[in-house]
């Protein structure tokens, strides 16, 4: 993928001949052409979600083949099978719903209080305590092992803003939604689209030699997990969800950036491909703060809450699994 001086393009996803759907079962394939039957959609939903329940119940290799496809569902492709492709994604994350963390202890709070409960599960769980992270930020990490983390820092931020669109779209009161409006509109760049956040993330890729285009097929199947739960998070009926996911990554993102814009500096990284860091070590409590109060209109629910900490509990019991595999990959020896 090739940017020009001003603005950052989207990377495509793999061609088909390299998707997962190129290995799904003969079903699925089917389901996506335009002319297939209702018959053919509901023998291809039977079918994956029966592997969506045997990935979830511990076959690994069910677990990776869901994850691969769900992904290339999530994807963008051909605009004809899109209302397909969602369809199908949606009836996943039904069956997902019936794995959610069960949270035996939970206990609903006052409204006031609840932030608090919030606060402290994300301190506890926050990336920031991984040996990875403790590695980079805190010790000598070589400028190879800093290119990989970037590698994946770009495959997991590139399209933050698509996030923000989808969950905007959640909520039919104007008000609500505006709280992503804003968010988004800054990370396109406000008026000045050459200074978008993919724009801007993108300067530091190129320093790092670091290719935009992103193999998704190739990926880990739990890379995969992590990006699928995002994006779930954010397209599902149930605004908790997303809600909970987008608070866990903003109420914590102007440490982890500053953290990274101050590794940046150790290394000697020019102010123009740091840039990004340098902004969102500094601006995202806003965000956070425009976020809470919006969650505290939906927190007076029991439901809600329960919901809410039971994505919050999802998340990172999976952001723990990814960053594990990263922290393994980094120090094997095939890496080195």
């Amino acid at each position: 993928m090739i940017l020009d001086d001003t603005h950052a393009a989207v990377p495509q996803p793999p061609s088909a001949p390299h998707s997962a759907l190129a290995a799904a079962p003969d079903s699925l394939i089917q389901a996506l052409r335009p002319d297939a039957s209702y018959a053919q959609l509901a023998l291809a939903a039977d079918e994956l979600l029966a592997l969506t329940r045997r990935g979830l119940a511990g076959d690994s290799e069910a677990y990776a083949q869901y994850q691969s496809i769900l992904l290339d569902l999530h994807l963008p492709a051909d605009p004809a099978s899109e209302p397909t492709r969602r369809w199908l994604a949606s009836q996943v994350y039904r069956v997902e719903d019936e794995f959610a963390p069960a949270l035996p202890d939970f206990q609903p709070v006052p409204v006031e209080q609840f932030r608090a409960a919030i606060d402290a599960e994300i301190e506890s769980r926050t990336r920031v305590r991984h040996p990875m992270s403790q590695y980079l930020f805190q010790g000598q990490p070589s400028e190879r092992d800093v290119r990989f983390f970037l590698e994946h820092h770009w495959i997991r931020s590139y399209n933050f803003y698509s996030l923000l669109a989808e969950l905007a779209f959640r909520f039919e009161d104007i008000r609500d939604a505006s709280v992503f409006y804003r968010n988004l509109y800054g990370e396109a760049g406000a008026e000045t689209p050459d200074r978008s956040h993919p724009a801007l993330l993108s300067h530091l890729m190129t320093h790092f030699e670091i290719p935009l285009r992103i193999d998704f097929a190739a990926l880990h199947p739990l890379e995969k997990a992590y990006l699928n739960n995002r994006i779930r998070c954010v397209r599902h009926t149930d605004v908790a969800w997303g809600l909970s996911l987008l608070y866990a990554v903003e109420s914590v993102s102007c440490v982890n950036h500053l953290r990274i814009y101050e590794l940046l500096q150790r290394m000697g990284v020019p102010e123009g491909p740091s840039e990004f860091h340098r902004l969102h070590g500094t601006q995202d409590e806003i965000d956070t703060e425009e976020m809470w109060e919006l969650i505290a209109k939906y927190a007076q629910s029991e439901t809600f809450q329960r919901t809410f900490m039971q994505s919050l509990a999802r998340h990172f019991d999976i952001n723990r699994a990814y960053f594990d595999l990263l922290w393994r990959q980094m120090q094997g020896p095939s890496f080195h």
